[in-house]
């Protein structure tokens, strides 16, 4: 189903860190318009940010759909491990059109050693991952508000992917308790496959040093995806964002605010005049997924 060859990378790190651990690492870079569509796609079918998607696959593929860890089973525009990958598609691969791999999921058909590998494949496909990246942040950010007895900011959201919900509200509360603590004393298993998150120069870094430096790569990666934000209304005349968008927006402001929902346009029509403004343009592929859209009246 999928032609993409997956290739080595390593989760984003900033280039600082790479050059005093060796590891050579490309500069933040620009989405492709495939990708970017897929973001979008995905930001407009679940209501989750468009801005703090961008971001997101910023941070952890610099946007590119066919990234694998080196230190983890993590792949993909999103960078899922199987484990993730699966428990996503079993709660919400029929909510877009795969209700075949929900079936075969949740239905003990990943015995097929062929149908798991098409199944784990999907990582490669920057739609699906999309989809997916922004169905489980809507899950996290449901989950986290439980244990936090409040909404996530969007950096807490990304902790909740990176580190999965469970391990982001353990992270959350011992941060609260002792930021001083080592981080990696509380998530060893995450410290060993992220090494350069949860150790500098050697050393462990706190609770609060971790948090500081998620923030920070956060509020890089949020700026740089300002641009594509600002661009993508100005061409399409939607603001492709939902409930959390306007409350990541106000938390950022420090002022709450009750945003009203813009006029919305099909799915169809929206990313046809955004990639395709001649109407007719654009690669096959991207041309038919326009036409399925408009056939499931999105």
């Amino acid at each position: 189903m999928l032609s993409l060859l997956p290739k080595q990378l390593d989760r984003n790190i900033d280039l600082s860190e790479a050059r005093s651990t060796g590891i050579a690492m490309s500069a933040p870079s620009a989405p492709g318009g495939a990708v970017q569509a897929a973001i979008a796609r995905a930001a407009l079918a679940t209501g989750i940010d468009f801005q703090y998607l961008m971001a997101q696959a910023s941070l952890e593929s610099n946007f590119d759909p066919a990234a694998r860890a080196a230190t983890s089973s993590a792949a993909g525009l999103f960078q899922f491990t199987k484990g993730t990958w699966l428990g996503t598609l079993g709660r919400h691969a029929a909510d877009h059109g795969m209700a075949w791999v929900q079936q075969v999921v949740s239905g003990g058909g990943l015995a097929d050693p062929g149908l798991r590998a098409r199944i784990m494949d999907l990582r490669y496909d920057a739609q699906a991952s999309a989809l997916m990246a922004a169905e489980l942040a809507n899950d996290n950010r449901a989950e986290l508000t439980a244990r936090l007895g409040r909404e996530p900011d969007a950096t807490e959201l990304y902790l909740a992917h990176f580190l999965g919900a469970a391990g982001a509200g353990e992270f959350l509360s011992a941060l609260a308790a002792d930021p001083l603590r080592s981080a990696s004393s509380i998530l060893p298993a995450a410290a060993a496959a992220n090494p350069l998150i949860f150790y500098q120069g050697g050393a462990p870094r706190s609770l609060g040093g971790v948090m500081d430096l998620m923030r920070s790569k956060m509020a890089g990666a949020m700026e740089r995806a300002a641009s594509s934000d600002h661009a993508y209304r100005s061409r399409s005349g939607e603001d492709p964002i939902g409930p959390v968008a306007h409350e990541f927006r106000a938390a950022a402001r420090s002022s709450p605010q009750v945003v009203a929902a813009p006029p919305r346009h099909s799915m169809a029509e929206t990313l046809r005049g955004l990639y395709d403004a001649g109407g007719a343009g654009g690669p096959a592929h991207v041309r038919k997924a326009y036409a399925r859209l408009a056939e499931l009246g999105l």
